[in-house]
C-alpha cells in the first residue's frame, strides 16, 4: 500500500524518488531522508520573502514521493540558485539540488518551461552571456561604462558554434 495525498488524492511514486535520490547521491550530497524539518532552509531563502517558495516542504514532499505534484508545481522553478538552503541545513540535504533534479524531471516528462528561462538560454546561445553588458547611470546621471570603473572587460565565446553546440548538448543531459 502507498502513501495517498488525502488534499489532493496523489498517489507517491516511489521510483521517481528513488531516481531523484540517487541523482543526488551521484552530486554527493545527502538525500531527503535525512530532512527533519526544522525549515532553516525556509528561513533563509530569497524565494520564500518574494515567492513563498518553501524548500522544506519540497523536500517533506519529495519523502512522501509525491514528485507528480512537484514536477507539476510552477513553484519549483521559482528558486533563485542562492545556495542559503543547503548553506544552513544542519543535515546537509541541499533543497537546491532536489529543485534542480526536479526541473530536470519536468524538462524529461515533457513540461512546458517557463519563458524567462528559454529567453536566458537564447540569450546565452547569442551573446555568451545571460544579458548582454551593461552601463550605470550615476545619481549625477552620468553614464559609466565598465572600462570606466576599471573593471575587466567581459569576454566572449571565440568560436560560437562550439560554444553554442557545447551549450545544447548541457542543456539536453540528464544529472
Amino acid at each position: 500500500m502507498s502513501i495517498r495525498d488525502l488534499t489532493s488524492m496523489a498517489e507517491a511514486q516511489g521510483l521517481q524518488r528513488k531516481e531523484i535520490n540517487e541523482r543526488l547521491k551521484k552530486l554527493q550530497n545527502d538525500v531527503s531522508d535525512y530532512c527533519f524539518q526544522c525549515a532553516k532552509c525556509t528561513s533563509g531563502c530569497e524565494a520564500h520573502k518574494l515567492l513563498e517558495l518553501e524548500p522544506h516542504k519540497i523536500v517533506a514532499l519529495l519523502k512522501k514521493g509525491l514528485i507528480d505534484e512537484l514536477v507539476n508545481a510552477d513553484i519549483i522553478w521559482t528558486c533563485m540558485s542562492c545556495l542559503k538552503c543547503f548553506e544552513r541545513c544542519p543535515q546537509n540535504v541541499a533543497p537546491v539540488e532536489i529543485l534542480y533534479a526536479l526541473k530536470n524531471l519536468a524538462v524529461a516528462n515533457g513540461k512546458q518551461i517557463p519563458g524567462q528561462y528559454t529567453a536566458i538560454l537564447q540569450s546565452v546561445l547569442s551573446l555568451g552571456l545571460i544579458q548582454d553588458i551593461q552601463t550605470m547611470t550615476t545619481k549625477e546621471n552620468i553614464t559609466i561604462k565598465r572600462d570606466d570603473l576599471g573593471l575587466p572587460p567581459l569576454s566572449k565565446p571565440v568560436d560560437s558554434a562550439t560554444f553554442q553546440t557545447a551549450i545544447m548538448k548541457l542543456a539536453l543531459e540528464k544529472i
